[in-house]
């Protein structure tokens, strides 16, 4: 289901249409009071099974009821926060809530120039405490290398991570610096 420009009425009449079956929610370019009335809604704990949210800047409101939404929830797998939707705070309490989260595998936070290295040691602490996560993309961030390094260095020799996605310009400095960069190598795309 794809809400572009919803308003709060739009977005209660999206949650009173989601089936038991599980839900894909596509929210595009959404006020806060939107997302707030989407994000707040307790059916979505209990079907949710897709989330991208594009162009919509989430408020300490939004990220809170996210967070309780990934805390609380055993059906979301994919959760997409793209496109100056997010900022390091956002990032940090999301990393949190999802370090117990055994649901969720895909983190998707490309295009969000206000993830700096302030997200850098929250994504590593993910990576290290959390199981089901498999894929994390992080292109066109504002992290730096030495974050991009601290993350690299954090997934454990058995990870579960099968896909990471980085900004091109950390490549050479990350082969050249980190020494186990060969064990990571298949799972790290370059973008």
């Amino acid at each position: 289901m794809s809400l572009s420009f919803p308003s709060p009425v739009q977005c209660t009449e999206a949650i009173s249409d989601i089936n038991s079956n599980g839900q894909v929610i596509d929210l595009h370019s959404s006020s806060t009071n939107s997302t707030l009335t989407l994000l707040s809604s307790t059916k979505l704990k209990l079907t949710l099974r897709n989330l991208v949210i594009q162009y919509t800047p989430l408020t300490n409101d939004c990220i809170q009821y996210l967070c309780m939404l990934l805390a609380n929830n055993n059906t979301l797998r994919d959760l997409v926060i793209r496109y100056h939707s997010i900022s390091d705070r956002g990032v940090i309490k999301i990393c949190k809530a999802l370090e117990h989260n055994s649901t969720l595998t895909v983190l998707d936070l490309n295009n969000n120039p206000l993830i700096t290295s302030t997200s850098g040691q929250a994504l590593s602490h993910l990576l290290l405490n959390n199981s089901s996560l498999d894929a994390l993309d992080l292109r066109c961030t504002s992290l730096p290398t030495e974050s991009i390094l601290l993350i690299l260095q954090s997934l454990p020799v058995d990870t579960k991570i099968r896909e990471l996605n980085l900004d091109y310009r950390h490549k050479e400095t990350c082969i050249n610096t980190y020494l186990n960069y060969y064990r990571i190598q298949n799972i790290v795309n370059w973008y």
